[in-house]
């Protein structure tokens, strides 16, 4: 087995920016707001590393159970980058997905226990278990699937937040100013924000993709949008999404930031680029159209993500 296939399968640059993502939240969101109240990470930096460690095996093992499943689409889709049954057996890629299952569920308990609320790592065992049923059957459904990467994307930069606040909890206590158990919502606050985001853009993305991928969905008798409603009321979809996308951040942008660094950052790199992707979209009609919307997609949450040098700035 070739180390670089094996990568192929697992998404490499997909479980960086989950890597990314959660120390961005964690040193540019939770770190800033506990140094304005004179206090530190509670979450050591070995716990926080296994953790992410944890949410990136847990991913890669759906990314290896996903490309199992979808050998029959896949050869039909885009057949020059089918990784399972060419370059790597199906069993190695169900025997990498067991392993890498139980290495993140692992670490998971082991963190949960560390932070004193062990039955927190049942939250890893239960993605595991959801990713697995994504592949081999939330596919088939309407929205289903699109709606279970989308949550998935949503937690992992509040993960980084639900394992500080246990610790958090412990040093504010009642007796302590008000100022600082309000900073520990606040946090939470942003992190939430960033979750809706990366709600909102996977499920744009993965609608994008079922638009891309309809032959091979079409053969399987999947039931996506694009296959139920269409084309163009699936690209209406995608345009109404983005549309409150942008007025999200705009009403976001009037209530919390009002600074001139912010709206522009965010103007150039979001809002613009995303309101020229519909236009895109409106116009495109082919599958190699629809790949680089989605990847352009990719590139938006990227920038997004980066907003939080922006804000490490601000704070």
């Amino acid at each position: 087995m070739k180390i670089a296939n094996f990568l192929q399968l697992v998404r490499y640059k997909n479980l960086i920016i989950i890597v990314l993502t959660m120390y961005a939240i964690r040193y540019g969101i939770i770190y800033p707001f506990l140094h304005q109240i004179n206090y530190s990470l509670q979450l050591g930096e070995l716990p926080f590393l296994l953790l992410v460690l944890a949410t990136v095996c847990i991913a890669a093992a759906g990314y290896a159970i996903n490309d199992y499943f979808d050998i029959r689409s896949d050869m039909s889709n885009h057949p020059e980058s089918v990784i399972v049954g060419t370059k790597l057996s199906r069993r190695t890629a169900l025997t990498a997905n067991n392993i890498l299952n139980f290495i993140g569920v692992v670490l998971g308990f082991y963190v949960s226990h560390y932070i004193h609320l062990t039955k927190l790592g049942f939250l890893f065992l239960f993605i595991s278990g959801i990713l697995w049923f994504y592949s081999s059957f939330f596919k088939r459904m309407l929205l289903w699937g699109n709606m279970i990467v989308a949550l998935f994307a949503a937690l992992i930069p509040l993960l980084p937040v639900i394992y500080e606040i246990p610790l958090l909890n412990e040093v504010i206590t009642k007796g302590r100013p008000p100022v600082e158990a309000k900073t520990v919502s606040v946090i939470f606050i942003f992190a939430l924000g960033y979750a809706y985001f990366a709600f909102m853009f996977t499920l744009i993305r993965e609608i994008v993709k079922d638009m891309e991928d309809m032959q091979g969905d079409s053969e399987l008798q999947r039931n996506t949008l694009p296959l139920v409603f269409g084309i163009q009321k699936t690209k209406w979809v995608v345009h109404v999404l983005s549309i409150i996308i942008i007025a999200s951040l705009l009403t976001i942008y009037v209530m919390f930031f009002q600074d001139i660094i912010s709206i522009v950052y965010l103007s150039l790199t979001v809002i613009l680029p995303l309101a020229y992707l519909q236009y895109k979209l409106h116009k495109s009609t082919g599958n190699k159209e629809f790949y680089k919307i989605s990847q352009q997609l990719k590139i938006i949450m990227f920038f997004g993500l980066g907003f939080v040098v922006i804000l490490w700035f601000t704070l």
